[in-house]
């Protein structure tokens, strides 16, 4: 009996040794990190145990389209926007997509046009003229897909030639590179060839109604695609 009962134990040892080797070899991609800060709803449901995220991530993120990792993420984005097809292994997101892109909710920058539209569930919630970066004194805004990267409510920004206060700070850009949407109290008009002669440093400028009214409804995770 106790003979049988070792041959069991071990080969109860040998599946689970199995299990653990086979869920390290699948979740090779799964970054905890990059899910945690994109996704902070699961965070405040689940908490922020990397196993706990992903098994969150193949039981519901890959159905709801969410990203493992950055890498992911981006090229998604750069597929979405190219009018390509999103990756094979991410599904369409409950909500309906907005302009080809495979999210619902995201902020939409649009250089040229001089204009910020937040679109929450597919239906524009937010939109307003902007001031964005000088592209004449190589300050341009730097278009790609980002995520907010901060959520602060009141920070002085200070560079080589500036030091000024904004009341709401929602960086997008990854450090060291500090690029953001903040309201900008200094200017008295928005919107228009503004940015061509007094353009910001590379910063999306806000009026503050709207910088308070976008800083309310966005979080760390929050797409912002700036084209």
């Amino acid at each position: 009996m106790r003979g049988r009962i070792i041959g069991l134990s071990l080969a109860a040892l040998t599946f689970v040794i199995f299990l653990t080797a086979k869920v390290s070899v699948s979740a090779d991609g799964f970054d905890a990190n990059f899910y945690a800060n994109k996704y902070p709803d699961v965070v405040a449901a689940l908490g922020n145990d990397p196993a706990v995220l992903y098994n969150h991530y193949i039981t519901y993120g890959v159905k709801e389209g969410r990203s493992q990792n950055q890498q992911e993420d981006t090229a998604k984005y750069q597929a979405a926007l190219a009018g390509g097809a999103a990756p094979a292994q991410q599904a369409a997101p409950a909500n309906e997509p907005v302009n080809g892109l495979p999210y619902s909710t995201y902020v939409d920058v649009d250089i040229d046009g001089q204009c910020m539209t937040y679109y929450e569930n597919g239906q524009v919630a937010l939109q307003s003229p902007i001031v964005s970066g000088n592209p004449n004194r190589g300050n341009g805004t730097p278009r790609g897909t980002y995520t907010i990267q901060s959520h602060i409510a009141g920070k002085n920004l200070v560079g080589p030639t500036w030091n000024v206060w904004v009341d709401r700070w929602m960086q997008f850009t990854p450090n060291p590179c500090h690029i953001g949407l903040h309201d900008a109290s200094w200017r008295s008009s928005f919107g228009g060839e503004i940015y061509k002669t007094n353009g910001s440093h590379g910063c999306v400028n806000l009026p503050h109604d709207t910088a308070v009214a976008l800083f309310d409804r966005v979080n760390v995770g929050t797409p912002v695609v700036v084209h």
